[in-house]
């Protein structure tokens, strides 16, 4: 099955849609719509975090698996929580096309049901509503000093601001970088 990035504009266009009706849906546990996150960005977040070979990364909602990929390529094990069926299948086979398979875990589910405990580096990409809930529903598995980092939306629950490492804002593109308190 071709992948949504691969579909065409007009494809990604009603992929897009699709993912932001369903945000808007009561009860729904898709807490964001799907932007794929820049590549320089990703690299900003991996370097903020010092993410190499010993760390685990989780990405809490990892789309099309871009950010696990590029952990992957620095040594680290990553896995990623996606709930869109066909975003979870593009990671997996993203990951198994680049060779990367062996370090990269893609599970299809909704990310605040995820054991954290083995994370060393958390990714979010996701809003602020959806940053809040999924981190207060890892909160009892989030062991205290992991790096958490978020793209473009600050973590708004008590205790985090005085956890910020760092906010990047180069290019006006926001990384805030956490130690879980």
């Amino acid at each position: 099955m071709p992948s949504v990035a691969s579909k065409g504009p007009l494809a990604g266009i009603l992929f897009e849609m699709r993912t932001w009706v369903r945000c808007m849906l009561p009860y729904t546990p898709y807490v964001a719509p799907f932007y794929p996150t820049p590549d320089a960005v990703i690299s900003r977040v991996l370097d903020l975090t010092a993410t190499g070979p010993g760390d685990v990364l989780y990405d809490l909602g990892c789309g099309d698996g871009r950010v696990l990929l590029a952990a992957a390529r620095r040594g680290a094990r990553c896995v990623g929580y996606e709930l869109d069926p066909q975003l979870a299948a593009d990671a997996e086979a993203a990951a198994s096309a680049a060779g990367l398979a062996a370090r990269v875990r893609v599970v299809r589910a909704d990310a605040a049901a995820a054991d954290v405990r083995e994370a060393t580096v958390i990714a979010l990409y996701l809003s602020d509503h959806g940053n809040s809930r999924l981190l207060r529903a890892v909160q009892s598995s989030l062991r205290p000093g992991t790096r958490v980092a978020s793209f473009y939306f600050p973590v708004a629950l008590p205790g985090w601001s005085e956890a910020l490492l760092k906010a990047d804002r180069t290019d006006g593109l926001a990384v805030y970088v956490y130690k879980a308190p």
